[in-house]
């Protein structure tokens, strides 16, 4: 039984670092400038596995949630429109990427690999879909705005700033 659950644990933890790790690929494709710190859990940096990754650092620990955020966005230009909505779709993308590359793996691995391949591709297909939602998470699970919603007021203002143009 502990070992299902922290089974069940690693598979959400590792899907959702390769979501967090979509989202951190697409800030530093930014510019050549652009850093990103990716956290697993809380943004308390103690007690966790600091990985660096070219300019990528993660903060790594079983976790139920994750965020990614740009660390030195005030030494560079604002983002355009572009660049932020690429941000912000870079998790789902990635997801969707974990999706396709681990259920084909899966049909390679049998017994307890493959079923741990498949239902890690199934949270990663999860992770493509539920973040696309507009909602807010609850507390327990970090308490931010999902990617869709974030999208979703990205679009938003644009359209706003598009009319006061004209």
């Amino acid at each position: 039984m502990l070992l299902e659950v922290v089974t069940v644990l690693l598979i959400i933890s590792t899907a959702l670092f390769i979501h967090e790790m979509g989202h951190a690929v697409a800030t530093v494709l930014r510019n050549k400038y652009a850093k990103a710190e990716v956290y697993m859990g809380s943004s308390n940096k103690g007690k966790k596995l600091k990985l660096k990754l070219g300019r990528i650092t993660c903060y790594v620990t079983v976790a139920l949630y994750a965020f990614c955020q740009p660390i030195n966005s005030e030494e560079l230009p604002p983002p355009t429109y572009k660049q932020r909505l690429t941000m912000l779709i870079g998790g789902p993308i990635a997801s969707l990427l974990g999706f396709a590359a681990l259920y084909y793996l899966s049909h390679f691995f049998s017994g307890v690999p493959g079923i741990i391949l498949i239902n890690l591709a199934g949270a990663s297909f999860f992770l493509f879909i539920s973040p696309l939602i507009p909602f807010t998470y609850p507390s327990f699970l970090g308490g931010g705005p999902s990617d869709g919603l974030q999208i979703l007021n990205l679009v938003k203002e644009n359209r706003r700033q598009q009319k006061a143009v004209l």
